[in-house]
């Protein structure tokens, strides 16, 4: 789950944001995968076909090809050299297969190569070297571009064709069998030993290799355009994804991703809560513009759900300048505790670089206010409407309440960050920037709630240790 966050947040800063952007980087993404692999599935069955010449014909003819076989290695190496990240050099997958087709074309079919030298160039179409061919278009098909698959096949049928007719120009071959279509022994005699002549080039039985090699090419162009519709089809689906992830928290997104129904029954276990709020909000924006405001808003809330998704938090609601966050949702977490404590560091840390580049530009500091409790609490689905189409998840609960109001106790005792003495007791590691600062009363409860506040000298570090 933490692998697919990281991809979607990528994703978020490698596009512009838009939907075909993000398709597009989900399918640039693929592809550049893919290359990778084809690379090495095409090295790899070089590599192969040099053991398989080796064990079936001697080591000396695997040797004689070996310069050949490396030339087919290096060619592939070199097509993902200049196309590896580059989605605009489309063309060189397309020279990579002619150049193939060509290697391929000069090994089977060159004179003396795959025939004893004293015997007619003509009887090179008589062995079975044709099937290597197949290899191209199968290579193709791994690419998923049904165009490269159409054109590899192309590739192969021009280079058969050109070798086959450079061998019947050549003197003494024949590709005609005398008296054909005649029955009776003699006649059947003549064309059998004209058909089993050297010499003799079956025109047709070329035709049909190219033939069939176009029909196979067609299967697996079929298939190429099947997986990369497929494909099409997941990068449309992550894209979805991404974009419910702007107003959803990514572990939210993976739990209702894996479920084919709301998010269940409501249940109570114990969870962090934190609250984050703007102090002085409301003279900030008195003094500047509505746009100004707005800007604030955004860059204070982007700020905020970053730390938050960064700490695994569930980003629960924008509440005019603060926020609402929660550890250990939808899913019960041992750590819940000390990664909301974590988070509500990360905050302070944000904000003191958020203050300082304001500063720099001449603009107000701006302070916030964090708190956070732990404890039981209650969530599940509300909402519905008409036909149960509008649903949100909520956590609502005592210790929701309670977390609130740390964050607004803040701004009297003088602390950016306050953490209930529960939160502290369920921590799993130390927290000595904690400084006690007893019990509490707190609006709305009748009882006192232990209070701890990050110390004096982590808040003025922007809630980085100070050590």
């Amino acid at each position: 789950m933490t692998a697919r966050r990281g991809w979607l947040g990528r994703l978020h800063g490698a596009t512009d944001g838009s939907s075909a952007a993000l398709v597009r980087a989900i399918l640039e993404s693929h592809e550049e995968r893919n290359l990778r692999r084809l690379t090495i599935a095409r090295s790899l069955m070089f590599l192969a076909i040099f053991f398989w010449l080796g064990l079936n014909y001697g080591w000396s003819t695997a040797a004689d090809n070996a310069l050949v076989l490396l030339a087919f290695i290096a060619n592939g190496l070199v097509a993902y050299a200049l196309a590896r990240g580059r989605s605009d050099r489309r063309w060189v997958p397309f020279v990579v297969m002619l150049v193939d087709a060509i290697l391929l074309g000069f090994t089977l079919l060159a004179p003396g190569r795959t025939y004893p030298g004293d015997w007619p160039w003509a009887t090179v179409l008589r062995q079975p070297s044709f099937l290597y061919f197949l290899l191209l278009p199968a290579i193709a098909s791994l690419s998923f571009r049904p165009l490269a698959v159409l054109w590899s096949a192309f590739c192969v049928g021009l280079v058969w064709a050109v070798g086959t007719m450079l061998i019947v120009l050549t003197p003494g071959t024949s590709t005609t069998i005398p008296n054909y279509g005649e029955e009776g022994p003699e006649a059947s005699a003549s064309q059998l030993a004209a058909y089993l002549s050297p010499n003799y080039v079956h025109v047709d039985d070329a035709v049909v290799r190219i033939f069939l090699t176009g029909l196979i090419a067609a299967l697996l162009t079929y298939g190429a355009y099947r997986a990369r519709r497929l494909m099409l089809e997941q990068a449309e689906v992550v894209r979805q994804r991404t974009n419910l992830a702007r107003y959803v928290a990514p572990n939210m997104v993976e739990a209702l991703a894996r479920t084919d129904r709301p998010m269940g029954e409501v249940r109570t276990h114990s969870a962090a809560v934190l609250f984050a709020d703007i102090k002085g909000f409301t003279a900030l924006a008195e003094a500047g513009s509505p746009e100004s405001s707005m800007r604030l808003l955004r860059e204070f809330h982007a700020r905020m759900a970053n730390c938050v998704f960064a700490h695994g938090g569930t980003f629960d609601k924008f509440i005019g300048d603060g926020l609402m966050a929660t550890f250990g949702t939808p899913e019960p977490a041992a750590d819940a505790a000390d990664r909301a404590l974590a988070c509500g560091r990360a905050m302070l840390a944000a904000i003191g670089e958020w203050r300082e580049a304001r500063m720099a530009l001449g603009e107000a500091p701006v302070e916030v206010g964090i708190g956070i409790h732990f404890g039981p609490v209650i969530m599940g689905d509300i909402g519905g409407g008409e036909a149960d189409q509008r649903f949100e998840f909520a956590v609502i609960g005592d210790t929701v309440n309670v977390a609130s109001r740390l964050e607004r106790l803040t701004r009297s005792v003088g602390r950016p960050l306050l953490a209930s003495g529960d939160l502290r007791q369920a921590l799993r590691t130390m927290a000595d920037d904690l400084e006690p600062l007893g019990p509490h009363h707190l609006d709305g409860r009748s009882g006192l709630v232990e209070i701890w506040a990050v110390s004096a000298a982590a808040a003025a570090s922007g809630g980085r240790d100070p050590g």
